[in-house]
């Protein structure tokens, strides 16, 4: 196993948990409101940074073994920080064609999606079951179960992760077990994430007075501005790179490169 396999199979989830166990014993007055928020924006800042990173360590452990690949994915590096959805997708992609050639046969649809839907929804759940007590962000946990409620694992995509739903079999027909009602799809909604990502990185709001407008503030895709839905997306994200680099760990260890 490589020094970045542990990192990379590390679910960026964990910080949750660890965030949950450290804030527990808060108390729940009302000064602990401005606090809270520097909490969700820093447990989002680390998640979206350990992504990014990961994104990084895949890309060097598939050129690592694939010199073929090495050039499509360094020459020219297009990749950025690894922060946007098309840059996680090219990834993916490469993933997926790395263990292709490693591994006859291989089908990455195979893979459960309805597995990595209801541990993302479980995963958040316990979460919110640590900090509800306090009564923060419950109006914004509420928006994210009714808005996750009426989507489901048929969104989600082995091959770039969210689903394009324009051509949905599911919209809007009531035969099916969920009834999209939802003006985002998933892909929509990271770039919201996106957006948020890079007023956090770049500290923006230190010398952007008065924002969000009210405009905004009234605007009904202010409902996605959501860090549940930020969480929701990331993890989804890391369990299919997960996924499938677990596979590609299987295959590379037999693997003689000399």
């Amino acid at each position: 196993m490589s020094i970045h396999s542990e990192f990379i199979l590390t679910p960026v989830a964990n910080i949750l948990h660890d965030t949950a166990i450290i804030t527990c014993s808060m108390n729940c007055g009302i000064e602990m409101y401005p606090l809270w928020d520097n909490i969700m924006q820093s447990v989002f800042m680390k998640m979206t940074g350990a992504q990014e990173q990961k994104m990084k360590c895949v890309c060097w452990e598939i050129a690592t073994v694939d010199f073929d690949l090495r050039r499509d994915i360094y020459y020219p590096w297009e990749l950025n920080e690894c922060s946007r959805i098309e840059d996680k997708k090219k990834i993916l992609k490469h993933l997926i064609n790395a263990v292709a050639k490693l591994e006859k046969g291989f089908d990455i649809r195979t893979f459960d999606l309805s597995q990595i839907w209801n541990d993302t929804r479980s995963i958040l759940e316990q979460f919110h079951e640590y900090s509800k007590n306090m009564g923060f962000c419950e109006r914004e946990y509420q928006e994210y179960v009714e808005i996750f409620n009426t989507l489901g694992a048929h969104c989600l995509n082995q091959l770039s992760f969210f689903q394009n739903c324009a051509n949905c079999s599911n919209r809007m027909n009531l035969n099916k077990p969920y009834t999209c009602s939802v003006q985002k799809n998933l892909n929509e909604m990271y770039k919201y994430l996106y957006r948020h990502r890079n007023r956090c990185a770049h500290n923006l709001t230190s010398y952007q007075q008065n924002r969000p407008s009210l405009d905004v503030l009234f605007d009904v895709n202010y409902v996605y501005e959501n860090y549940y839905i930020r969480f929701a997306l990331l993890i989804i994200i890391d369990k299919i790179l997960i996924s499938l680099y677990q596979t590609f760990q299987k295959e590379i260890d037999g693997l003689k490169l000399f």
